[in-house]
């Protein structure tokens, strides 16, 4: 069951730290009206002023295919002036339906600007935001978990109420303990060590790290991101590492599901040989995979290495990057991630269980136990 009211708390309280006399802007989907009131409650409990705003999910599609596309790249008069008055930015992802984009003309699929963040939004608005919330220091967070619908499930092939309990309960895991995990791994994982895993299934890779910069997802929306116009998304909880991109050697094996547009694909077999995909197997269909190693000569290098530290999070839905002593390979474009992998935004990335992990000469993970 999903306590809407104890997400709200996490988010106001323990990711945002909102306080009295703080103007707190919260913006969501027409399917999220009951987490916004819960949002705006928990705010008002806090002392904050609170304007709440809603998204028809109709007005969005209609505004996307027939606004003029000059006006959907850029921030309304009205928005802006709204965004220079707040403190805190609270959104949730949507919408309810998964977006028809097969209607949207090419040119206008680029306007549509849905995670708002400019790591992954490269839209004319997400641009114009960001720059007057780096300006302004305002603290934003995206609540991810409002993706699970039961439309969205039954185009994934997921469970709707399974998918939906997993995603809200992995939004209530403590950002403090998240953080004592990853300091577990930091310190290795920013050096430069040679990186062995390995996995009851068969996978058995080893890699080099190369002092590259990390991505900790650990649920707080700092003052400190907010100079920097990043968004904080909820669940949280993965720590992430560009890898040398050359440096790759061994057997990948996938016991994870992985989610694709064309269906699920079940474990996954990579050979990999100097960074590269040489050739690979898969339970079921092979196109997935294929079609997207073909899409860019740099789509099949692997690019990236996280390890999962969310408690709440489980394995066979949307975000198996999260789920604790799980541990995340990645390929393709790692660029939005501090890498040196170009490969015209192609990505792919799949997760492993019960994997051991050696870095250097410490045994960080035994069996996917962090610390064991």
């Amino acid at each position: 069951m999903v306590d809407l009211a104890s997400v709200a708390r996490a988010v106001i309280v323990g990711s945002l730290g909102v306080h009295r006399g703080e103007r707190v802007w919260v913006h969501g989907w027409d399917h999220a009206v009951d987490l916004m009131s819960q949002l705006a409650m928990e705010c008002g409990s806090a002392g904050a002023e609170v304007l709440l705003t809603v998204e028809p999910e109709e007005l969005w599609l209609h505004s996307l295919l027939s606004s003029p596309l000059d006006s959907l790249e850029k921030l309304s008069r009205y928005q802006s002036s709204l965004l220079e008055e707040t403190d805190v930015y609270i959104f949730t992802l949507g919408p309810r339906r998964p977006v028809p984009w097969q209607r949207i003309p090419p040119e206008r699929r680029k306007a549509a600007s849905i995670w708002l963040d400019t790591r992954y939004d490269h839209s004319g608005f997400a641009a114009e935001w960001s720059a007057v919330a780096k300006r302004r220091g305002v603290r934003m967070l995206g609540v991810e978990a409002t993706l699970a619908t039961p439309e969205r499930a039954e185009d994934l092939g997921l469970d709707y109420e399974r998918w939906r309990e997993a995603v809200y309960n992995g939004c209530l895991e403590d950002p403090v303990t998240i953080l004592a995990r990853a300091k577990k791994l930091s310190g290795r994982l920013a050096g430069d060590e040679n990186v062995h895993v390995t996995t009851p299934q068969g996978t058995a890779l080893t890699f080099r790290l190369d002092r590259r910069a990390l991505d900790l997802s650990e649920a707080l929306a700092t003052k400190d991101k907010a100079n920097e116009g990043i968004i904080t998304f909820l669940p949280a909880g993965s720590i992430e590492v560009t890898i040398d991109e050359d440096s790759a050697n061994g057997t990948l094996v996938f016991d994870q599901p992985i989610l694709t547009p064309d269906g699920l694909m079940v474990r996954l077999n990579a050979e990999v040989d100097a960074g590269r995909v040489t050739s690979f197997s898969v339970t079921g269909p092979r196109k997935p995979f294929r079609k997207y190693l073909e899409a860019d000569d740099n789509a099949g290098r692997l690019s990236f290495f996280g390890v999962g530290l969310n408690s709440k999070m489980r394995f066979g839905f949307t975000q198996d990057d999260k789920v604790l002593g799980g541990v995340v390979m990645g390929f393709g474009d790692n660029e939005n991630k501090g890498g040196r992998n170009r490969a015209n935004g192609k990505g792919w990335w799949g997760a492993l269980s019960k994997a051991t992990v050696r870095i250097g000469n410490e045994t960080v993970m035994r069996i996917g136990l962090l610390g064991a």
